[in-house]
């Protein structure tokens, strides 16, 4: 007898068998009217003896499919929502866990020498906070935890490598040891609703920025390093409707409707207006904002730095960067005459966890030399 799981996969299977028809019948069609148009004649007339050999010819004529394919961007989607409705697969960059949770296969990788990679940001951080301290300015630094690190409940199948276990809590038992004032905010995630990432995203949902943004603001109250307060800073939820997470485009289905892809979260973005900066003295000079947020995209995403801002009830700079990782957005930040014109009481670095131990960029490497001659 046939059983409902049968039918559903009879049912599925047989749109999908078209679209893959049609997806060979197109490329077909496509490459064979690519290799018979007048560049595809002059390439292949052109080919010689050698180039067949050392396959230069396969190279360029793989170009040309490439850059001349009809639909050729479509039909690459269309591969991609076959392989996601066939077997679940997402691609190199992207795992999937329960239901619809979906993880960054980089927060997996385990790094070569990791252990020495991160000891060495732990002594970037130690200059930096030196540097810091002597102009007056302190500096909290918040580790943001991997998002399979907090929803190991969601992994099902994927694997989370032992060894990573430890990786957060190095990194922040290294910064206590030198003394550098950091928060923890696992805590804080565990407890905001579905531990605080979206499904489909790596980042913090809204419910997490908002946890984060609590747990350093009572954090810098208790540490009396938090700025004056001022008026109430309104926080108004938008409409809720779905988000099309990262994770969905780094797999290459944001160009699809569901089911060919991933269901994206249903969520309310609120709109956060930020209080304005207010001159400090009688003459009226423009002053610096009491707080800047030096981070990477998960300061970014989901309202972080107006939850923050709305926390504390004072103004708080943005000066984080998508894809900073360590100190992509630090050190053009320093760099910049604003910092040093109007510099702010306190600096709030968040550093992701997946690289704490990645290899240090060339960038990274130039600048921890500066750092230890001196300069920011």
């Amino acid at each position: 007898m046939e059983s409902a799981e049968d039918r559903d996969a009879a049912r599925l299977g047989r749109p999908t068998a078209l679209l893959l028809g049609l997806v060979m019948v197109v490329g077909l069609m496509s490459s064979v009217a690519a290799v018979l148009s007048d560049r595809g004649k002059a390439l292949i007339g052109g080919f010689g003896l050698t180039a067949l050999l050392d396959g230069e010819a396969t190279m360029k004529l793989a170009r040309l499919l490439n850059e001349d394919l009809a639909g050729g961007h479509e039909l690459a989607t269309a591969a991609r929502a076959l392989d996601w409705l066939v077997v679940g697969d997402l691609g190199l960059q992207v795992r999937r866990g329960c239901g619809n949770w979906l993880f960054l296969r980089e927060e997996l990788d385990i790094h070569r020498d990791g252990g020495a990679a991160s000891s060495r940001r732990v002594a970037m951080v130690d200059g930096v906070n030196r540097l810091l301290a002597a102009r007056g300015i302190h500096l909290v630094v918040a580790i943001t935890p991997d998002k399979s690190r907090m929803k190991t409940d969601a992994l099902c199948q994927v694997g989370r490598p032992a060894s990573l276990a430890g990786r957060f809590d190095a990194f922040a038992a290294g910064l206590g040891a030198a003394g550098i004032d950091n928060v923890d905010l696992r805590a804080a995630l565990s407890a905001a609703d579905e531990g605080g990432y979206y499904h489909t995203d790596t980042h913090w949902s809204e419910a997490g920025a908002k946890a984060a943004a609590q747990a350093i603001a009572r954090h810098l109250e208790a540490e009396q390093h938090a700025p004056v307060r001022g008026a109430d800073v309104p926080v108004i939820a938008g409409e809720v409707k779905e988000r099309v997470g990262d994770l969905i485009r780094l797999a290459g289905l944001d160009g699809v409707s569901p089911p060919f892809r991933p269901t994206g979260d249903r969520t309310a973005i609120s709109t956060i207006t930020m209080p304005a900066i207010i001159a400090d003295d009688l003459f009226g000079d423009m002053a610096g904002p009491p707080l800047a947020v030096i981070g990477s995209s998960y300061s970014r995403t989901a309202n972080f730095i107006g939850f923050l801002a709305a926390e504390l009830a004072a103004p708080v700079a943005d000066m984080a960067r998508d894809g900073a990782g360590f100190a992509g957005a630090a050190m053009p930040y320093f760099a910049d005459g604003a910092f040093t014109a109007t510099p702010p009481k306190v600096v709030i670095w968040e550093i992701p966890e997946r690289i704490l131990d990645a290899p240090l960029t060339a960038q990274e490497i130039d600048w921890e030399r500066r750092l230890a001659s001196g300069a920011l």
